[in-house]
């Protein structure tokens, strides 16, 4: 039967892409329109965030309540891995030299004691071959203008991240992230000291030993995989294995910009355009070299899987990516500056980022800080003391996960499941449903005691009784005849008298000594009634 799954191979997960012109007919015939890749769809960013702030899996439709199945499918896998030891001391560099730049301006304080503790940038035009050293870098120095106030202080104005000027045309599906606690941490005493980076005091080669040495800097590339997993359904709560992730690329997936269509009309406002395939093209089918330009083919799997892949990944950047940093200070206290969504997921909770979650320490402690010490009534109790944060898995493990839940919980959504009219329909899956049924289990011997207690006294009573009946050559019942023939042949030793004959209490003494005689046995003590 058919499974939950995510169709992969269609237009659901993408934004609706819209034309933008056209590349000129096809064999002099019919014309291709070109189309403009425009980030994730709605349904897919939805469940991004579902799934980044509760860190889980989210339930899919179960054909019973105890069930479970094998599925095997195609789909994106992320790969977290620490930079080389080049790129990261020239990722670290930009970050410090961007630090000194804001400070030195005077946008973010001085002392140099103001620097991001946790960036994540997608570079503009990332290419395989890029020089790391120029390209892969968080932030575009040369376009720091320390002069101008118009500058946004938060940094996104020279964040190196494609996506804050739409998404590219074609680049690697990658994402860099750097935690720096040093620079966060440092930054909240708002003054220079033994800690701080500051090139022109006495410490600042050892600050700079601290600094590198306490970062974390990552690369996260998409591949294109195979998803091999086991569903589990008992009594209703699901259970996903993941048995194995196969790699079917070695490089990181090459997203692509804008699609090509060919219809059997040249008017785009057409509603009744019908698609042609794609002509193709010498060594490589997926692509269309019309008018001497490769243009990726929009009707082609390979192609299809691609947009939904780079929609997915581009769900998973937009939330990741961005700063978190120390802004400008307003009296005492200390104003963090985010530009990213990570706090707001699981991530935050990994070890790396701990230092995200400490309290904020200002010159002046801050109201639920003093909270914490009151012990007067009515105030105390009025904040609880911080928990420890659950155990989580090292930042790039946890990355990794949470990507593999996304991809899961895509299953999840009715509008991305398989259409039944595509050819490219997923094959049935066999499912094992179970009933549950109560099953009893007794001890012998205490079945033994309970029957043989409960025979033993029903022979007791048949055989009385029938001692009765031979004792007595006759059987009797306890039916209103046959006391009503008893009675009226009973003989009294005193005469009951007119007034007592009613039944009402209280008994009169003497009838408590009445004796009765029955026709059928001598006299004997009467019944008091």
């Amino acid at each position: 039967m058919h499974v939950p799954n995510v169709d992969f191979s269609s237009l659901n997960l993408a934004a609706p892409m819209a034309s933008y012109g056209t590349t000129g007919s096809r064999n002099g015939e019919e014309p291709g329109f070109n189309y403009m890749y425009a980030g994730p769809s709605l349904t897919v960013q939805r469940i991004t965030d579902a799934v980044a702030a509760q860190g889980l899996i989210l339930p899919v439709s179960a054909p019973s309540v105890n069930s479970s199945w094998d599925l095997d499918f195609d789909g994106p896998s992320l790969h977290c891995s620490p930079v080389s030891l080049d790129l990261r001391h020239a990722i670290l560099d930009n970050i410090l030299n961007y630090t000194l730049a804001r400070s030195n301006g005077q946008l973010l304080g001085s002392d140099c004691v103001r620097g991001p503790g946790y960036v994540a940038w997608h570079p503009n035009w990332m290419r395989p071959d890029d020089d790391p050293m120029d390209d892969y870098l968080p932030f575009n120095i040369n376009q720091l203008n320390i002069s101008s106030e118009a500058i946004d202080r938060s940094g996104s104005d020279v964040l190196n991240h494609d996506n804050s000027h739409g998404y590219p045309y074609s680049d690697l599906a990658s994402v860099f992230l750097a935690a720096t606690p040093h620079l966060f941490t440092n930054a909240h005493s708002g003054i220079a000291d033994s800690s701080t980076i500051c090139p022109e005091e006495p410490w600042y080669e050892e600050a700079l030993a601290d600094y590198n040495k306490t970062s974390t800097v990552l690369r996260c590339d998409v591949h294109k995989s195979t998803y091999h997993t086991a569903f589990s359904f008992i009594n209703g709560v699901q259970s996903v294995d993941f048995k194995d992730i196969e790699d079917t690329t070695d490089s990181p997936m090459i997203t692509l910009g804008w699609v090509v269509a060919y219809f059997n009309s040249s008017d785009p406002e057409d509603t009744t355009l019908q698609p042609h395939a794609c002509p193709p093209s010498e060594g490589n089918p997926n692509l269309d070299e019309t008018d001497g330009l490769i243009r990726p083919c929009l009707l082609i799997p390979s192609v299809l899987s691609t947009l939904s892949y780079q929609a997915v990944m581009h769900a998973f950047i937009d939330m990741v990516a961005g700063m978190i940093s120390v802004g400008d200070r307003q009296d005492l206290q200390t104003l963090v500056s985010s530009t990213t969504k990570l706090e707001s997921t699981v991530l935050a909770l990994a070890p790396e980022l701990a230092f995200l979650q400490a309290e904020r320490q200002d010159k002046a402690p801050s109201v639920q800080q003093r909270a914490t010490t009151w012990d007067q009534r009515p105030f105390t109790g009025l904040r609880n003391d911080a928990a420890a944060p659950p155990p989580t898995l090292p930042l790039p493990q946890a990355l990794e996960q949470l990507f593999q839940n996304i991809t899961i919980s895509l299953m999840s959504a009715p509008d991305l499941q398989p259409n039944t009219s595509s050819i490219y329909l997923p094959r049935k899956t066999k499912v094992v449903s179970t009933t549950a049924e109560s099953i009893y289990i007794y001890a012998a011997s205490k079945l033994w005691l309970a029957y043989g207690l409960a025979i033993g006294a029903a022979a007791i009573i048949v055989f009385s009784g029938l001692a009765a009946m031979v004792a007595n050559h006759a059987s009797f019942s306890n039916q209103f005849s046959t006391i009503f023939r008893l009675t009226r042949g009973a003989q009294l030793s005193y005469e009951i008298k007119e007034a007592d004959r009613s039944g009402r209490n209280p008994l009169p003494a003497y009838a408590e000594k009445v004796r009765v005689k029955f026709s059928s046995g001598p006299m004997g003590e009467g019944q008091s009634g």
